[in-house]
Order: C-alpha cells, then sequence, then structure tokens
C-alpha cells in the first residue's frame, strides 16, 4: 500500500524524483508485510534549509504513536542519513524511543568507511557501506542505500518466527541486489576488506552464494551491546516488562507478587525458546529500604544472558605424525 501511495503521488504531482518509491522498493523485495511509516519534507534551493527539515521530519517519528496509532521500530533516512546531523538525529530519536536508526556512510573506499566510524558510540546505530546496485523501479540499474534494504532484513527476520527478534540479520541473501559501488574483497576465514569492515562495526554487502549481508554489529564501547540482536532482545523483554509493571501502578503491593511470576513466566518461555541461555529473577535487597517501601517504590531486578550470535569460528588445522604406526601396519598387511 506504501507503494501504491508514493505511485499515486508521483503521478499526481508529476514528480522526476523515484528514489522514495525505489527505497520502498527495496524493502518489499525483502519479503516483509509490515506497516511503514514515511515522514514527508520539503527539498529547499539552499541545503541549510533541507537538513533543517530533514532533522524536523526525523523528530516527528517521536509522534507517531498518536498521529498513526503505530510506533516505529527501524527508522532510516536513505540518501541522506551520511549528513553529521542526520545522523546525529537519527542517533539521538533513536535513542529516546529505544529502537535502531540505521545509517549509510559516504565513502570512496574501505579505509575511509572505517576512519568515519571514530564518529559512532551507539548501540542505536547500525552503519552500512557501500551503496549496492538493484534495478530501480524505472527499469534501470541504479545504486541505493544499503538502510532500506537492511531494515527490510531485520523486519523479515523479526518475522519469519515467533522470536525472530533475537536472530541476527547478518549473512542473510539481500534480495534484489545485483552489484556493489565499490569492490569487496571477501575471503572466508582470512583477512580481507569484509571482515576488516565488519570489525570496525560497519554492515556491508559480499558476494558469496549470492549478494549477503555481513555485519550487525553497534559502535557501543561496551562489547557486550556491541551485537544488535542482543540490545533488540533486551529491548523487546524490557518493553514486555515495562507492560507487566504498568498494572502493578496504583494497586496495593501485595500484588508484586503476581508481578514477579508473570516476568519469571515469560522469561521461561524465552528460555524453552533458546532466546535465553538463563535467567534471574529477585527483589533488590539494598534499594528496596524500608524507607523506599514506606513510599511504595519497589526494585526488581532481572539478570539474563541471551543466546549468542556466532560472530567468529577459528579453525586450527594441526599437522601431527602421530598415525605414522596406522600407515606401517596398513602397507605391513598388504604385503
Amino acid at each position: 500500500k506504501a507503494k501504491e501511495f508514493v505511485n499515486d503521488l508521483i503521478k499526481e504531482n508529476n514528480l522526476q524524483d523515484f528514489r522514495l518509491l525505489d527505497t520502498l522498493e527495496c524493502i518489499n523485495l525483502q519479503n516483509v508485510s509490515n506497516v511503514i511509516i514515511i515522514s514527508f519534507f520539503e527539498e529547499s534551493e539552499e541545503s541549510e534549509n533541507t537538513l533543517i527539515n530533514i532533522v524536523n521530519a526525523i523528530e516527528a517519528f517521536k509522534k507517531a504513536k498518536h498521529k498513526t496509532g503505530f510506533s516505529p521500530d527501524l527508522i532510516i533516512a536513505p540518501y541522506y542519513s551520511h549528513e553529521a546531523g542526520v545522523k546525529a538525529k537519527l542517533e539521538s530519536v533513536a535513542s529516546s524511543m529505544n529502537i535502531t536508526a540505521i545509517v549509510d556512510l559516504y565513502a570512496t573506499n574501505v579505509g575511509e568507511a572505517i576512519n568515519t566510524m571514530e564518529a559512532f558510540s551507539s548501540k542505536r546505530l547500525i552503519a552500512t557501506w557501500p551503496q549496492v546496485q538493484i534495478l530501480n523501479t524505472q527499469g534501470k540499474y541504479a545504486y541505493v542505500p544499503q538502510s532500506p534494504i537492511i531494515a527490510g532484513l531485520i523486519a523479515h527476520t523479526d518475522g519469519d518466527k515467533e522470536y525472530g527478534f533475537s536472530d541476527s540479520y547478518s549473512n542473510r541473501v539481500m534480495n534484489g541486489v545485483t552489484g556493489t559501488e565499490y569492490f569487496i574483497e571477501f575471503i572466508n576465514g582470512f583477512d580481507c576488506d569484509a571482515e576488516r569492515l565488519r570489525n570496525a562495526h560497519i554492515s556491508t554487502c559480499i558476494l558469496s552464494e549470492g549478494y549477503r549481508s555481513w555485519g550487525g554489529e553497534t559502535s557501543h564501547e561496551d562489547t557486550i551491546w556491541q551485537d544488535l540482536a542482543r540490545v533488540r532482545t533486551f529491548d523487546r523483554i524490557a518493553l514486555a516488562g515495562q507492560k507487566a509493571a504498568f498494572k502493578a501502578i496504583d494497586k496495593k503491593a501485595s500484588e508484586l507478587y503476581f508481578i514477579k511470576i508473570s516476568i519469571e513466566e515469560l522469561l521461561r518461555d524465552l528460555k524453552g525458546a533458546k532466546v535465553l541461555i538463563g535467567y534471574e529473577v529477585s527483589w533488590d535487597e539494598e534499594r528496596n529500604t524500608d524507607a523506599n517501601v514506606s513510599a511504595g517504590k519497589f526494585y526488581l531486578n532481572i539478570k539474563m544472558m541471551n543466546n549468542p550470535i556466532v560472530k567468529q569460528i577459528t579453525l586450527e588445522f594441526i599437522y601431527s605424525d602421530e598415525w605414522a604406526s596406522d600407515l606401517i601396519k596398513t602397507i605391513s598387511a598388504d604385503s
């Protein structure tokens, strides 16, 4: 429906800019069926005004729930997110909403892309590079930002199974991609462009049994939160926990027992589904002081470990002559 709406908009206004339509096509190609919220802005002849309009359009996502009834889980600003100010606004909005923003880097080689990451340090951002080639909505081959494709991959992964949000979008075929703007060297198991980009927390595109996403790490300084799947898993669990806690507000404290039970049941289900490895739920003995309890303030600690996403497998091939005697036995028997 989003594509139909934009297509009609282009025809009615005789527009010649098909980037939004191409962006929606990139998402659609990943086989997703979900709500898409579009925040429009007006391009100005002066670039400064355009950037201000973009920033305001991104800020508007905070009110999306009020205006549309839906709240975004992923936000992108393709063709503009390489701008420092746009990237900063995406990070700010994503952080305030506890969601993920996907940005596209501007660089002409691997080294430039890696250097650009010096300005990144957030568990709310995924950086992509380079642009990828698709057959666009006008029937022409064109290079487009990765962000809408990655957003589509994440959305597809989320909906692929019940707890898809706990899986990584990385190492999956990027439907519709026919090439990359810059060659990305990929040699499985060895140092190469793709691994250097990934180690720098850049999501890239490799050619290996199709064009595939390769990355999925945030740039957060704490390595625990560099795994996007972990960040999004904890976000979902925290949201569910907050909903359970909300029902206890303004009720008698004795009912808090049921909140703890409810959260434990949720975590037990997630452990059974292999989303979590283990968990522990307990009332905080230090913060639940007599004064806080009397004031109706309670603190519940929820400790858990998700099922980690495999990032690297190192195979060591070692020569040994310990089976030499077996060879001697074999050739002796033959004689």
